[in-house]
């Protein structure tokens, strides 16, 4: 969930396969019924909203779990489906699972180790059914055609994000109810969050003007032309401030001191605004303006206080949503 790939095979990640009629189910959701891997082994269960760029400038759109011990845990299909695709993530030792549930329902598992030799396209499964292992970590995502989030410039955006789902709230009562055990996100929803924007506000997502309008753009292909004003994962009251690169200080991901003023409540009319970040090491300067609803100027003072900075100077950039 931390790593990035850096190969031509993660295009391959993104791409949405063609429906197959002879594998085609009904539209809508189905039910999750068992969990991917044992309670047992789940040390925690993260909400969606992962934020460790230049891998994950913008929130995640899956959601993980990182695994006790140092072993191997099965890995067990939760669900019924078709298996879709078998990606090996080349540089790594593990392989993406896609699954199709019905027209409008599909998921997938990532980081999954040894996939069983009949794991592979066109395979039905069922919930229980051995897929393969797990040591550190397992990602799950679901991409629900019925759920559409909210970007100001949806083209930026992968379907796969702009329709991902609230990962627990597919699963059967009990089964997410031993999963958000393991979740110490408390605020609502318990899954998570991704989508931020406010059009004419300064939270949510921005890329460095110039930036195409392709759903590459939100990738880590572009993380140089990505900065989020966002919200922590495990307590959404606390601004974060991430940044994939452009700045000596990136990437970083940093609380902001003082936590305000809200982004949210950022708009043309609230000037020059500064930001003094806290993050190990380093304590910097983001200096933003909202010049118009959907363009900000933007500048990172690098080891500098908000009291030692006035205003912007030449190396101030540009950024649109």
């Amino acid at each position: 969930m931390h790593r990035v790939r850096l190969t031509v095979a993660l295009f391959a990640l993104f791409i949405c396969c063609e429906d197959d009629d002879s594998i085609t189910g009904p539209s809508g959701p189905v039910s999750f019924d068992v969990s991917p891997v044992a309670y047992s082994a789940i040390a925690l269960a993260t909400p969606l909203g992962n934020l460790n760029p230049p891998g994950h400038t913008f929130p995640s759109d899956h959601m993980g779990f990182y695994l006790a011990g140092d072993g191997a845990h099965l890995v067990r299909a939760y669900a019924e489906g078709t298996i879709e695709t078998v990606y090996s993530n080349s540089g790594f030792d593990d392989y993406r699972i896609e699954f199709k549930h019905t027209n409008t329902l599909f998921s997938y598992l990532d980081h999954v180790e040894n996939p069983f030799s009949s794991i592979k396209a066109g395979t039905r499964v069922h919930p229980g059914d051995s897929i393969g292992w797990a040591t550190s970590y397992l990602d799950i995502g679901v991409t629900d055609y019925d759920t559409t989030r909210y970007f100001v410039v949806p083209g930026r955006y992968h379907e796969k994000t702009l329709h991902a789902g609230d990962v627990y709230l597919y699963f059967t009562s009990e089964v997410r109810e031993n999963l958000l055990a393991k979740n110490t996100r408390t605020a609502e929803p318990r899954g998570g969050k991704i989508d931020f924007d406010i059009d004419g506000a300064l939270a949510g997502n921005w890329f460095l003007l110039g930036t195409p309008v392709t759903w590459e753009a939100s990738s880590f292909l572009y993380a140089e032309a990505q900065l989020a004003f966002v919200y922590d994962m495990w307590d959404p009251s606390k601004i974060r401030i991430v940044c994939g690169g452009g700045w000596s200080a990136a990437p970083f991901c940093c609380l902001v001191d003082g936590n305000a003023p809200d982004p949210a409540a950022v708009t043309q009319g609230s000037g020059f605004i500064k930001y003094q970040t806290i993050h190990a090491g380093s304590s910097d300067v983001v200096a933003v303006q909202l010049l118009e609803p959907r363009k900000l100027k933007v500048e990172v003072f690098a080891s500098k206080t908000s009291n030692s900075v006035s205003g912007f100077t030449e190396n101030a950039k540009y950024y649109v949503h």
